[in-house]
């Protein structure tokens, strides 16, 4: 009896053996992998507009003194981006120029790849490019004077640049090349936007979307209603002229909304 007891005994042991290795075997054929870390991403978006329009190249729309302005070229810079947090703590990106290219999407998206986490409620930029890069003469990237945005007979980058015509102006061309770092005609400007409300929340393994909007009709409308019959059609250096336009680019750009890619 005692044997048979033995016996069975075994055959218990055994089975619970087998059991237990092949659920370690189901175990090793499918180890858990670990969801990596990956940092923060954030893109900012720029579109544009005139006015309340979708704003395209070699079409035409009216200011707020009621021109008509048909523009062939639009371009600036964006830089010195910093981010405001919840608790009004700054985060500044180091080296940040953008070229923005109104005929080349491309331009219209400005990636950061490796931010750290975070909650933010506005966004400091300049218009145009500060006196320091001003000052090391022609450089390259997104300051390359390839870009058409230097003046190699001033050693400064222009920071706004509207090409048009209009039927108000004797003559039908307007051009505005705008820059100037310093004396009385600094014309870079700080922005700062708020997000109304809204979060935009940085964290770890997201793909943030930041959209702002350029409206291209603001050069002509505040704080000065620009009228383009009897305001210099051609400006092309530093100069009162040149900095009552800075003053509306100023307000050119705009908050719009936030989503997760």
């Amino acid at each position: 009896m005692k044997t048979k007891l033995n016996f069975a005994l075994m055959l218990v042991l055994l089975a619970t053996v087998t059991l237990f290795n092949a659920c370690k075997d189901d175990d090793d054929d499918n180890p858990t992998t670990p969801t990596p870390t990956v940092a923060p991403k954030l893109t900012i978006e720029l579109d544009h507009l005139a006015g309340n329009q979708k704003f395209y190249l070699d079409s035409t729309y009216t200011t707020a003194n009621g021109d008509q302005i048909t523009a062939s070229m639009f371009k600036y810079y964006i830089s010195n981006i910093e981010f405001v947090k919840t608790d009004n703590s700054v985060v500044t990106i180091e080296d940040t120029y953008y070229y923005v290219d109104a005929s080349d999407e491309n331009t219209w998206f400005i990636d950061f790849d490796s931010l750290g986490t975070g909650q933010f409620k506005a966004i400091r930029f300049l218009i145009g490019v500060d006196s320091t890069r001003n000052c090391s003469g022609a450089q390259t990237g997104a300051l390359d004077p390839a870009n058409g945005m230097f003046w190699s007979w001033n050693s400064g980058y222009i920071f706004v640049k509207l090409e048009a015509t209009s039927p108000s102006i004797p003559t039908n061309d307007l051009t505005y090349h705008i820059g100037g770092y310093k004396g009385a005609f600094v014309n870079y400007r700080q922005v700062e936007l708020e997000f109304d409300g809204d979060i935009l929340n940085l964290a770890n393994n997201t793909h943030r979307e930041l959209h702002l909007v350029t409206d291209v009709l603001e050069l002509f409308e505040s704080p000065t209603t620009i009228n383009v019959a009897t305001f210099p059609a051609t400006i092309m250096s530093p100069n009162a002229n040149a900095s009552i336009v800075a003053d509306n680019y100023a307000n050119m750009i705009s908050y719009d909304h936030i989503h997760e890619e």
